[in-house]
């Protein structure tokens, strides 16, 4: 008996059997492809909120054919057609067939089942189903009638009415939790209805793919027999309401009550169960969900925020887990393990054996093989009569340790490749069987096939309901929940799962909170110091760091990781080069810059910054320039490159994406860059099948020891990890200068750390002057040197980590009242149902005017494509301008606005084949998706790199081929064919508008962002990631206006600022609200909760503090027109307001003209100094007298 997983779309009325309430306003459901293919959205607001039992059949939505209305109250009926009904196939006598669908039904497809791929592993478990028929046409599925009907049959012949329960699930898309599957009920299957089966004119038949099912879900949740999450609800709550019922925002009571695969331990099995439309979910997984279903309702009665009965769901709960353990035996993986010793009809003789009541399902099925191996039991009519002699020979020459691990292993509800990794390791088998948690922990290290701590549990832990009398024996057994062989294993689950959130290292409180809510579904609590009394057993796999007020855990691999960086980056610093290069830089550099007036005091600094970085380059052995687009990097590596010394010498670059690969290789003629995966590939450090870097074992012997320069840019897209094993890959003796470059303001990478703003925050202010002599940040913008400051940097000065300009405050007022005039323009929209509309205005006024012509023709000129031929020749024109986005899936997303530009464009449906979800059609502008070596059409073979831009040369629907040509690779085609599979992982996707993830490393000259004011995943370094993109020109389409936009300059906000790191100090937040304090991101004061944006700022607020004088930090206030934020605010005795602004980076004359502008804007409403305006600076390093800091604290306490 199974259960089974059955994937639904988003609904916005909970699937309830009507038309969406606002279909226009769900894309979600469009990442299913049956469901974009069909969508008819204007059609669908017409019938809006209406029953699909009173609708015709034309007028029913597209998602009736993908259980959109599984809690459908009302019956109704739909029409199946077969879909190879079409040519000289035998499906042509197959008629349209009409099936009413009861209440509460649902239908599932065992897509996995009816692959051809799949029939090799279905013909091993059960070798005596019918032969295929050979497909008269190309299909990926199974042809023949027979086998059809056979493997549909069989997979319903497991699912049991009144026994199993239906899971039901969202992938992709879903407002929840973006692109994660999400859970959205469970509840018992009712009723399995027959195979179906076409009406015909012929005297044969096919049958339906579609099993229908009724399930026990009811709104009344009295009369439920399952549950919805109530997902609807929650999102519909004011956030006020929230926070002032359960002190939490929205965002974090939705993430207590959803579940997804990181709830469920990021168990790969559990994530292959709730994939492929419909599939099994075994018992043990099955126990597993329904404990974090549990508690997830709690967590709904907690809250208190909406109605229900949910306590007799909690009872409904815990009736089925006791009802799913009288279904488990305690050898769940016996077939698995059994065919690992070269049993090939494992599972049959598992069927057989249990089928004869040679074994019950709590009795011991390896004791019943041995007595079939022994002649025993009979079993005379058996498939495998005939190699019962070659299994007697098997099983005799098994060891008996061998027979014991295999034993042990069959507990766990894992495959036969798990089971084979750990057979094969007979040096590991006393270690397995005393502490089995290993398998976990080793499977989330090596990130093989991830197996849970709780799935080790049902195998270890003694439970007659599951294993009967087979309960497990010493030394595997575990008889504590908190023994601390399981506790070690939570321990590393928690730390493995904390690097995809980018913490390299995570405080032992924030561990032992994680393990007490892991052991608060038993009732039991954590023993007080129990991680410092199991420290020893502990640290066999992590490392104990003690700071001055906390411990934290790390995993030994990261602990060498940072040790090994920290060890290089500073050694580097530290020391020149034996031979430095000599060039009369200055005059080099004058002569690139444009317009060059050496009256122009921002000219000359300018030049000062970029000549010191190239001397930083000549004489460092490990240099860092770092500066926000446009302020001259490109400069400074293309003079450095023409050296005729670094010719010599050669330089390897190397880049994160495909497009900084191809920026940095225009830098210099003759020289290729290479992707970091490239160079890592051709070393032997790159392991392609987990798509991720590595040391192989031989790295001595593969190290490079070409080029004497390196290169680096982007740096701020690199992982610990990419650095690591990029050193390591390095033969450094042999390397004189390793140069980073990149932003360290941007977003931080997708993975553990932060190295290169960890290694910009430890150099830019350090002690040692030698240290601070091996950065240099470009401060000047070139492109507007001679004509001011760049709005779009302006404005993205105050997301950056840094205390921006001091009138750089006016940049929000020019954005709320319309006076901007130099490279940046914002508009705004209300909600999801005028976005359209404002991004169509947006793109029509300010892209370039053309006479006469139309949406569609400025489009396509503004990205290259009016000239296909030009284009072939140049595909970098597809770059000019592009459409970024926070995320993928709402209405503000990357994929409804691609829709929107196809709409716009006109697409021509014959010219264009289905990449599920997607279609792309003839000069569509696309994005590769994932780094690949792939033949062009010319069978030359060439490297794709994840976030590669191009648009689509050819496309033909009915040879469901395109070919496609990437920037970067001009008049190189590549073929990518048609794919109708929810569950493939594409390559390549629409590119008019991509997030602002995939647009880092890349720049363009006109940007388009789309800036809603809600989503968790917006940050400080987003939304700078997002403004710094545009080399010329940023419109911005803010949601509402730009008020909101302030709050997330704070450093609160930061993402970056959150991580835990060890790279250069221990930075390690207490808990997980919490933000660890890092020197040069974060600045907290003694004041609650106040964070500042700069160290001087610090003793200012403190001093404050402790004097007991009220204060605000970056208030705005409005005065004569005008609005302005100074540093710190406060009210005199009579009730007026006095302010404070401290000053840095006097010499920087830029800062200074800026402070002029604000001082006299002071001056005009009434500030004057020393009166209601008080300054301080900082002085020479940045230091600052303490002595006048107190003197102007004395004042205002007389004034206050």
């Amino acid at each position: 008996m199974k259960h089974i997983s059955i994937r639904v779309p988003w609904h916005d009325n909970k699937w309830n059997g009507t038309i969406c309430q606002c279909p226009k306003n769900n894309p979600f459901c469009m990442m299913l492809h049956n469901i974009s293919e069909r969508k008819d959205e204007n059609k669908e607001e017409t019938y809006a909120g209406k029953d699909w039992n009173s609708l015709k059949q034309d007028q029913l939505p597209a998602c009736v054919g993908e259980n959109g209305g599984f809690m459908n109250e009302k019956p109704y009926k739909r029409i199946f057609k077969h879909v190879y009904a079409f040519g000289e196939t035998p499906h042509t006598k197959l008629l349209p067939t009409t099936v009413e669908l009861q209440p509460y039904s649902c239908y599932g497809i065992p897509f996995r089942y009816l692959s051809k791929d799949f029939q090799e592993k279905l013909n091993h478990k059960y070798p005596n189903m019918s032969n295929d028929e050979t497909a008269p046409f190309t299909t990926p599925w199974v042809y023949g009638r027979e086998r059809q009907f056979e493997i549909l049959n069989y997979f319903k012949s497991n699912i049991e009415a009144g026994n199993s329960l239906g899971v039901f699930y969202c992938t992709k898309g879903n407002p929840v939790d973006e692109d994660a599957k999400l859970i959205v009920g469970i509840g018992e299957i009712t009723k399995v209805l027959d195979v179906q089966k076409y009406e015909t004119t012929a005297d044969y038949t096919y049958p339906f793919w579609d099993l229908i099912f009724e399930h026990g879900i009811r709104t009344d949740l009295k009369k439920s027999k399952g549950f919805l999450l109530p997902y609807h609800e929650y999102m519909s709550l004011d956030e006020d309401y929230v926070k002032a019922q359960t002190g939490k925002s929205k965002q974090e009571v939705i993430d207590e009550i959803k579940i997804t695969i990181p709830k469920l331990g990021n168990s790969q099995i559990i994530f292959n169960e709730l994939s492929y439309g419909c599939d099994y979910v075994s018992n043990h997984s099955m126990l597993i969900i329904l404990n974090v279903a549990r508690k997830c309702l709690e967590s709904v009665i907690k809250h208190g925020l909406v109605g229900g009965n949910w306590k007799q769901q909690i009872l409904w709960i815990d009736s089925q887990i006791a009802k799913v353990k009288d279904m488990i035996g305690p050898f769940p993986a016996f077939a698995e393990a059994l065919s690992v010793i070269g049993v090939n009809y494992a599972f049959i003789i598992e069927q057989d054996l249990r089928n004869n009541g040679y074994c019950g399902v709590k009795d011991n099925p390896w004791e019943a093989f041995d007595k079939l191996m022994k002649g025993e039991l009979s079993l005379p009519d058996s498939v495998y009569k005939s190699e019962l002699t070659h299994y007697r020979i098997l099983w005799k020459n098994t060891l008996s340790n061998q027979r014991q691990v295999l034993e042990l292993l069959s507990r766990f509800e894992i495959n036969s490749e798990v089971i084979k990794w750990w057979f094969d390791c007979p040096d590991c088998y006393d270690e397995l069987l005393n502490n089995p948690y290993i398998i976990s922990e080793e499977s989330l290290i090596e990130n093989y096939l991830p197996v849970t701590t709780e799935m080790i549990d049902l195998g270890v832990m003694a439970d007659p309901k599951i294993q009967g009398k087979w309960t497990p024996k010493a030394p595997s057994l575990v008889e504590s929940v908190i023994d601390n062989r399981r506790i070690r294993s939570f321990i590393i689950s928690k730390l493995v799962a904390s690097l995809c959130d980018g913490d390299t290292l995570i405080s032992a409180n924030e561990i032992e909170l994680y393990i007490k809510d892991c052991l608060a579904a038993d009732n039991h609590q954590l023993p007080y110091n129990y991680l410092m009394s199991n420290k020893e057993f502990i640290e066999e796999k992590t490392v104990y760091l003690n700071t001055d007020d906390r411990c934290a855990l790390q995993l030994k691999e990261y602990k060498e990781i940072d040790d090994y960086l920290r060890k290089i980056f500073k050694g580097r610093a530290s020391k020149d080069v034996k031979s430095p290069v000599k060039e009369d830089w200055n005059t080099i550099v004058k002569a690139s810059i444009d317009d060059y007036n050496e009256a122009n005091e921002r000219c000359r600094n300018a030049v000062a910054d970029q000549v010191k970085a190239l001397e930083m380059f000549c004489s460092k052995r490990l240099s860092v320039l770092a500066g926000p687009a446009g302020t001259g990097k490109t400069t400074v590596v293309k003079a450095f490159l023409k050296s005729p010394q670094i010719k010599a010498e050669g330089t390897l670059l190397l880049a994160p994406t495909g497009k900084a690969r191809v920026r940095l290789g225009n830098m210099s003629a003759g020289i290729q860059a290479l992707t970091i995966a490239q160079f890592l590939t051709r070393q032997g450090f790159f392991d392609w099948a987990a798509m991720t870097p590595y040391v192989p074992e031989d790295a001595e012997k593969r190290k490079y020891c070409g080029a004497k320069n390196v290169i680096i840019d982007e740096c701020s897209m690199l992982t610990c990890k990419d650095f690591y094993v990029l050193m390591k890959a390095l033969d450094l003796k042999n390397i004189n200068r390793i140069i980073l470059i990149g932003d360290p303001f941007q977003l931080p990478p997708i993975g553990p750390g932060r190295p290169f703003a960890d290694l910009f925050n430890y150099l830019k202010d350090n002690k040692d002057e030698y240290l601070r002599s091996a950065i240099t940040k470009l401060r000047y913008v070139v492109r507007t040197i001679n004509t001011g400051d760049s709005d779009i940097l302006t404005l993205a000065s105050w997301f950056s980590g840094e205390k921006p300009a001091k009138n750089s405050d006016l940049i929000f007022e020019q954005v709320a009242k319309g006076n901007l005039n130099n490279d940046l323009v914002v508009y705004t929209w209300n909600d999801e149902n005028d976005l359209k509309d404002c991004l169509k205005e947006a793109i029509e006024k300010e892209l370039p005017e053309e006479e006469g012509k139309s949406l569609s023709d400025k489009i396509r000129k503004s990205i290259g494509l009016d000239d296909v031929n030009k284009a072939l020749n140049d595909p970098s024109k597809v770059e000019r301008f592009q459409v970024l986005s926070p995320v993928k899936n709402p209405v503000w997303g990357t994929f409804q606005i691609n829709s929107y530009f196809q709409e716009w464009v006109g697409i021509n449906k014959k010219f264009s084949i289905e990449i599920a979800p997607i279609t792309i059609s003839a000069l569509d502008k696309v994005i590769q998706l994932k780094n690949e070596r792939k033949k062009s059409t010319s069978k030359e073979e060439c490297q794709l790199s994840n976030g590669q831009i191009g648009f689509v040369n050819y496309a033909n629907k009915w040879e469901k081929k395109s070919t496609v040509v990437f920037t970067g690779l001009p008049n190189k085609r590549f073929s990518y064919y048609s794919s109708k599979s929810d569950e493939a992982d594409n390559t390549i996707d629409l590119a008019y508008a991509i997030t602002i993830h995939k647009s880092q490393g890349s720049d363009f000259d006109t940007v388009l962002v789309v800036l809603p004011k809600s989503g968790r995943i917006l940050s400080r370094e987003l939304i700078y990631t997002a403004l710094t993109r545009a080399r010329k020109k940023l419109i911005l389409l803010i949601q509402d206006n730009i008020s909101w936009l302030i709050e997330y300059t704070k450093p609160q906000m930061s993402v970056l600022a959150k991580r835990n790191t060890n790279l250069f100090s221990t930075s390690v937040r207490e808990d997980i609200s919490n933000i660890p304090y890092v020197e040069g991101l974060i600045h907290t004061t003694l004041k609650p909760g106040l964070i500042v944006r700069s160290k001087s700022e610090v003793i200012i607020a403190n001093m404050l503090y402790e004097r007991g004088i009220d204060f605000e930090y970056e208030r705005m206030i409005e005065d004569n027109g005008r609005r302005c934020i100074p540093d710190f605010t406060f009210e005199d005795a009579s009730g007026d307001t006095i302010l404070w602004e401290h000053l840095g980076m006097l010499d920087n004359p830029a800062y200074r003209e800026s402070w002029e502008k604000k001082r006299d804007f002071y001056k005009s409403i009434g500030y004057i100094e020393g009166v209601n305006l008080f300054t301080t600076v900082d002085h020479e390093n940045g230091s600052i007298d303490s002595t006048e800091i107190a003197a102007i604290v004395d004042k205002l306490e007389d004034l206050i």
